[in-house]
């Protein structure tokens, strides 16, 4: 690994974990899975799926999970309709209900939070859970 970092292919400065959950987003695709063991060092898969639809539940909460965390790097906090556009759905009153039920439900599972609790529905705003 050392070499890597002398050849500048390693930066090590966490800006590269940011690209690939911003390609991923840009792409609809899901959330990168990351592995980590002596022998091979940490690897990094990237899937293709067919957007929101191809995902089981639990990769679309993952996904909201990395969004809220990309919207707090970039200082800045998750709506509904920044998911909306993470996943590449419409404004229909189907898609804003069954993301609105998926960050219902990354809430109660503590993955996210509300960032000003006392805010109207309509302008709710997100932020990861341990921030």
């Amino acid at each position: 690994m050392n070499a890597l970092r002398l050849m500048d292919i390693c930066a090590e400065e966490g800006t590269g974990w940011d690209v690939v959950i911003e390609a991923c987003e840009e792409a609809h695709l899901r959330s990168p899975e990351a592995r980590t063991d002596e022998l091979d060092g940490t690897v990094v898969t990237l899937f293709d799926v067919d957007g929101f639809g191809g995902m089981t539940k639990q990769q679309r909460k993952e996904a909201v999970y990395w969004h809220a965390c990309l919207c707090y790097a970039w200082r800045d906090a998750m709506s509904n309709q920044s998911v909306r556009e993470r996943f590449g759905l419409d404004d229909s009153r189907e898609s804003r209900l069954a993301v609105s039920r998926l960050i219902r439900e990354c809430c109660e599972e503590g993955l996210i939070r509300e960032e000003g609790p006392t805010v109207g529905t309509r302008y709710r705003r997100y932020i990861p859970a341990w921030a």
